[in-house]
């Protein structure tokens, strides 16, 4: 679905080329030409808004960097839901553009979708390191209590190294999946399964701090 003003110039510029093909007035040409001028303008107004969306984006990612280092994962989603916004924003400007270029170059320019750059990546729990337990703890039978005592400390350790690591992977898939999202703007394909996985893949972290 495009834009008012892209409808506008759309029908502006079919005007133009019709008459244009019946009468060569003065009046016909200055129609084109500024039939043209404004599907020019759609489209610095595209490249403006993906401009800024990315720039937003790019904040976006600042941010959420900053609670991954903090573990803070309650806010989060509000970032997530930031982006789902831009997104679509940009989807529908992307959507205008196709059309103006179709109207002006009879070409579409569309962006080259499913680049290694914009693959979703994917990591789910049985991804992540397995936390030990006490069964993979070796327990000979004629331990003393400071041994077992020992065992447990160790086990301990082990599980709360673990689990950083756990919580480590998680954060930097989740920062990838979400940085990727903002370079793919342009391609809004790409976007959308980006910001799916980026859902799933903020549960997953947020699972392993809590």
């Amino acid at each position: 679905m495009t834009t008012a003003h892209a409808a506008e110039f759309e029908a502006d510029l079919t005007d133009a080329r019709e008459g244009y093909g019946l009468d060569e007035s003065l009046r016909n040409i200055e129609q084109a030409v500024r039939a043209v001028q404004r599907a020019f303008a759609e489209i610095d107004r595209c490249n403006q808004l993906l401009h800024s969306a990315q720039d937003s984006g790019d904040h976006a990612v600042r941010e959420l960097d900053t609670l991954l280092r903090r573990r803070e994962y309650a806010a989060v989603p509000e970032i997530l839901d930031r982006l789902d916004g831009l997104a679509a924003e940009v989807a529908q400007s992307e959507a205008d553009r196709l059309m103006v270029r179709r109207i002006l170059f009879g070409e579409d320019d569309e962006p080259a979708e499913g680049t290694r750059e914009w693959e979703v990546p994917r990591l789910t729990a049985d991804d992540l390191p397995r936390i030990p337990t006490v069964h993979d703890v070796d327990n000979p039978g004629d331990s003393t209590l400071e041994d077992m005592w020992q065992r447990d400390r160790a086990l301990a350790s082990r599980q709360h190294e673990v689990r950083r690591e756990r919580g480590r992977l998680a954060a930097d898939h989740l920062r990838t999946v979400v940085a990727r999202a903002v370079r793919s703007f342009g391609a809004p394909a790409s976007t959308v399964a980006l910001l799916a996985e980026a859902r799933p893949a903020y549960e997953l972290w947020a699972s392993c701090l809590r």
